[in-house]
């Protein structure tokens, strides 16, 4: 059998809405600071807390949604990473290419039934996450990557121990 597998990641639908709903909490937070807690708190300091968590979510928000990118992962047979990403074509415009390059599955990589964050160093050196949900991709691909992970995983950890003998 064999673990080769290529995979278009879309951006989670689920990921994005539980970031934003993460991120209208912590504005809401923010502006109870202001208005609604009892204390010796002067105005102008209930102010600004509300303020910062107001601009933190914002900030949140703008990063992730500017990081929603589709993702081109293929996986050989024989364990080697490539990652293509491309940015969100929009109506008119076809997919542009941004990066490419091969990577190399860290030990760090979260696995589970319905859900994938696979660390990953690139050859820059970057380390860099991509998280997997189940609305990311088909059930076949998101099982197929499951396996092929656990595999490189698997055969990671052993060609760690033989190094370390």
């Amino acid at each position: 059998m064999s673990i080769a597998v290529s995979a278009d990641i879309k951006p989670s639908r689920l990921l994005l809405l539980v970031t934003v709903l993460a991120c209208v909490c912590v504005a809401l937070t923010g502006v109870a600071l202001a208005f609604g807690m009892p204390g010796s708190l002067s105005w102008v300091l209930r102010i600004a807390l509300a303020v910062a968590c107001v601009l933190a979510a914002a900030l949140a928000l703008v990063l992730v949604l500017r990081d929603r990118k589709v993702i081109w992962l293929h996986i050989s047979g024989t364990g080697q990473i490539r990652v293509v990403e491309h940015l969100l074509p929009s109506a008119r415009a076809k997919p542009q290419v941004m990066k490419a390059g091969l990577a190399q599955l860290l030990a760090g990589s979260t696995i589970w039934p319905g859900m994938l964050f696979l660390r990953l160093r690139l050859e820059n050196g970057r380390t860099r996450t991509i998280p997997i949900l189940t609305d990311s991709v088909s059930e076949d691909t998101f099982r197929a990557l499951s396996v092929a992970c656990r595999w490189l995983i698997s055969h990671n950890t052993a060609k760690a121990r033989l190094l370390e003998k």
